[in-house]
This record gives C-alpha cells, structure tokens and sequence, in this order.
C-alpha cells in the first residue's frame, strides 16, 4: 500500500482525518503526521519506526504520512504517547513526569 501511495498520493489516505479509539480491545487509529514528524517517526531503515512497536507492543504502520496504529486500547494509547514524546523531543527537551509510577 505504501508504495502506492507513493506513487500515486492520496490513493490510501485522501481525505483519511486523525482517528483515535475506545475500545478496549483491539482497534486501529490514525495518526496524521507532517513530512518532518514522518522521517523522525521511521528513522533510518525504519529504525525508530521498529523501536516504537517494540516499546508500545502494537503494530505501526505508515502510508503516505498517515501513522496507522493497531492493538489493544493501552498498547494504542501508550505509541501515543511515546511518539509524542518523540516529537517534542525533535522539537527540544522532553521531560517525563512520575517516571516511577509507570508499568512499561
């Protein structure tokens, strides 16, 4: 599908908004991204990319610069906040509260 939509943009994700879901069981959303938040986001040879699934335990996969994310309502939500943090980071210093009150 990527390379689809690479060569033909919007084939994929013409119209595709932001979604995040509730449930709690396993579920899909969608994370629009910028072209520079998309790079950071994969890394080199999909490095980062490959770390983030890893650390949350979900599936994440782009197309185009949409970040679609699969898995359980807590592995969802915790990509979600670790690719935030990835993107404050880009942008300067990321400070991590109650660091020892985490699971993960």
């Amino acid at each position: 599908m990527n390379g689809i939509e690479k060569k033909s943009p919007g084939s994929f994700t013409r119209g595709v908004r932001d979604k995040t879901s509730d449930y709690d069981g396993f579920d899909t959303e969608r994370w629009v991204l910028k072209d520079e938040e998309l790079s950071y986001c994969i890394g080199k040879q999909a490095s980062t990319q490959k770390k983030l699934e890893k650390a949350a335990g979900c599936i994440l996969q782009f197309i185009g610069n949409v970040g679609f994310i699969a898995g359980s309502l807590k592995q969802r939500k915790r990509c979600r906040q670790f690719i935030g943090w990835l993107l404050q980071q880009m942008r300067g210093v990321v400070t991590i509260p109650d660091v020892s009150r985490r699971d993960d």
